[in-house]
Formats: C-alpha cells, sequence, structure tokens
C-alpha cells in the first residue's frame, strides 16, 4: 500500500519507491532515461498519492511566469454589477487556464496612464507573459507601450495598429442593422441612443452606425453619453428629448443603462412598449427580469473573452503568428416585452 503524503513530491514519491529523484523525473516528464515499466510504475504511484505538478516550476522551466494579466480601468464594486464585463473575464479565465495558465487582474480608477503603469510593473518583475485588452479607444497609447515592453497582448474590439497582436472583433455594422430594422418593424420612428463613455472606439462607432442608418431611413436620432450604471441611464432618460418623433425607442449600449431608463419612464408615466421602445446592446439575466423584460442583442461576451484569450495563449505558444484576427459573428436579437408590437 502507497505512503500517501499530504504533499508528494518529486523527492518523496522517489523515497516511496525506493529510486532516485531523477528517475522520477524523467519519468513523468516523459523523458528518456526510463523504462516503460519503470515509466508506469511511477505514474501510477503519483496518481495514487495525488501528486500534481508544480505550476512555479513548470513555469521556471519555460522560462515564463505562467500567468495571464487583465487591468480594468473600473470600481470593482461597480463591475461586480456589470454582467458584459463580469462574462467577458470569466471566459478569459476559462480559456487561460485550460491552458494551464493563471489570470491575474488588477483594477485601477486612474484611467489608461495608471493601466499602463501596472503593465511596466509587471514587465519588470516578469509577473505575466501576456494581457488581454479592452475598451480601446480611438488612438490608444496602450499597445505601442506593450510592444516596447515586448509583452504578447490580445485586442477585444477593432484597433488596428502596426504592433504585434492578436485580435477578436465584433459585427457593430451587422448589429446596428440588426437594431434599427428591429424597432422600424415594430412601429418606432426615432432613435434615442443612451451610451458609455465617449472616449471608448466602440461608443463612437456605434453612435456612428446608428445615426447613418437613422438618416438613410428617415427617422430621427439623439444620443447621450454616461457610463455603464443605472444610474445613468436614468439621467440619460431625463436628459434626452422625447418629441424628437411620435414614437421613439431607447437603445441603451448595456442592461443597466436600459434598467435606468426604465426606471425613468415608469416614473414619468411613460408606457413601454406602446408610447416608447427599449433595447439594449448587451443581453443578460437582468434584461429577462424587467417588466417588460428587455429586448437585446445577443453578443456571447463569455465566447469573446474565451476567444481573445485562447488567441493570446497559442499567441505567446508560438502557435498562431501575430495579426491573426477573429472575427466575432453578429448579435441574434432577443425580442422581449419592451418592443411589442403598438
Amino acid at each position: 500500500m502507497p505512503r500517501k503524503s499530504s504533499r508528494p513530491t518529486v523527492a518523496t514519491i522517489a523515497r516511496d519507491l525506493g529510486i532516485s529523484p531523477a528517475t522520477v523525473s524523467y519519468a513523468l516528464n516523459d523523458k528518456p532515461g526510463v523504462s516503460a515499466a519503470m515509466r508506469e510504475r511511477v505514474l501510477d504511484h503519483a496518481s495514487a498519492v495525488g501528486w500534481t505538478p508544480h505550476s512555479g516550476a513548470q513555469a521556471l522551466r519555460r522560462g515564463r511566469s505562467g500567468n495571464i494579466g487583465l487591468v480594468v480601468v473600473r470600481d470593482p464594486e461597480e463591475l461586480s454589477r456589470e454582467p458584459f464585463y463580469s462574462a467577458v473575464t470569466a471566459g478569459i479565465e476559462a480559456a487561460t487556464s485550460a491552458h494551464g495558465f493563471e489570470l491575474l487582474i488588477r483594477f485601477v480608477h486612474g484611467g489608461p496612464d495608471d493601466e499602463v503603469d501596472v503593465f511596466r510593473a509587471w514587465s519588470h518583475q516578469r509577473r505575466v507573459d501576456g494581457v488581454v485588452l479592452l475598451d480601446l479607444a480611438e488612438d490608444d497609447h496602450r499597445p505601442p507601450v506593450l510592444e516596447a515592453l515586448s509583452l504578447d497582448f490580445a485586442v477585444l474590439g477593432h484597433y488596428s495598429g502596426p504592433e504585434d497582436f492578436v485580435k477578436v472583433t465584433t459585427a457593430e455594422a451587422d448589429d446596428a442593422v440588426t437594431v434599427i430594422d428591429h424597432l422600424l418593424e415594430r412601429g418606432y420612428d426615432g432613435c434615442l441612443q443612451f451610451t458609455g463613455p465617449f472616449e471608448y472606439a466602440h461608443e463612437g462607432r456605434r453612435r456612428e452606425l446608428l445615426a447613418q442608418l437613422c438618416a438613410e431611413r428617415g427617422i430621427a436620432h439623439m444620443h447621450v453619453p454616461g457610463t455603464y450604471t443605472v444610474d445613468s441611464g436614468y439621467r440619460a432618460f431625463q436628459a434626452a428629448d422625447l418629441s424628437l418623433s411620435t414614437r421613439p425607442a431607447v437603445v441603451a449600449s448595456s442592461d443597466l443603462i436600459a434598467v435606468g431608463a426604465l426606471r425613468a419612464a415608469a416614473v414619468r408615466g411613460i408606457d413601454v412598449p406602446r408610447d416608447l421602445g427599449l433595447m439594449s446592446w448587451d443581453d443578460s439575466l437582468i434584461t429577462e427580469a424587467t417588466s417588460p423584460s428587455i429586448t437585446a442583442l445577443s453578443r456571447r461576451p463569455f465566447d469573446m473573452g474565451r476567444s481573445a484569450g485562447d488567441l493570446l495563449v497559442q499567441k505567446i505558444d508560438g502557435r498562431i503568428p501575430g495579426g491573426t484576427v477573429l472575427e466575432n459573428a453578429p448579435a441574434a436579437l432577443i425580442p422581449r416585452g419592451s418592443t411589442a408590437r403598438g
């Protein structure tokens, strides 16, 4: 009966079997120098005592940290209420852990400059082998910094630059058509667009896309920027000009913004969906639980994060080149009560 150590190591396995630690190491790492029978004996015993490889030691042998970094410029408490970013983060972790990497997350409040400070510290300390970038700006200065630090990175967004990176893009043009066509089909004749921070490139693209589509289809468009919070949606609704059309619809950049708009409409006695439509660019359990439930685009944020994490690990391992792009499929529209037919 093998003696089971509380923390089995190569040394304890060697002691249990009466062989050298080198023989155990060769067997566990599938190296030449041991017979097939001895390798099987070592592996069987390692399994019996619950031995697992030491990730830190493996990382040192590979000349790596074994970590993937993610810096989020957001209040952690605020982010805990944001289903989209939570799902993206979970997807990144699922992909990186499947490849034996740990996800190292840091929250900062100051902005992109503070984020860059974290990247510099991680590089100096050799804490991460690569990072995932979210919320890209039009002239984002983070990619050239990461290039200079020789850190591999993956972008979740539409950034284009000379750096050596991989990215996952979203189908915003197709999604914008889906949004406007749905509103027109349901009898709405104006678009009140409530977005997140306008410095994010994806928000600028969404505004341009919806404004252009509304102009082409002959309906009014208005834009109110804010943050990804319920309070922001509430304030945006108060600031919006509801008289821009006879039956307008709100298009919110997140489910939390949509909930805030829905609450503001209720306070003012505006019936949703009879007098006002409401859609969210993000789908989550939140949009299902409101009354009325909120029509939304199902963009599969978990899959987005998983794809970005998987591409990054493949780039680090040298299995794919820089410049590799994975295009996310257009979102599926989930019609609900907030855009019911009039």
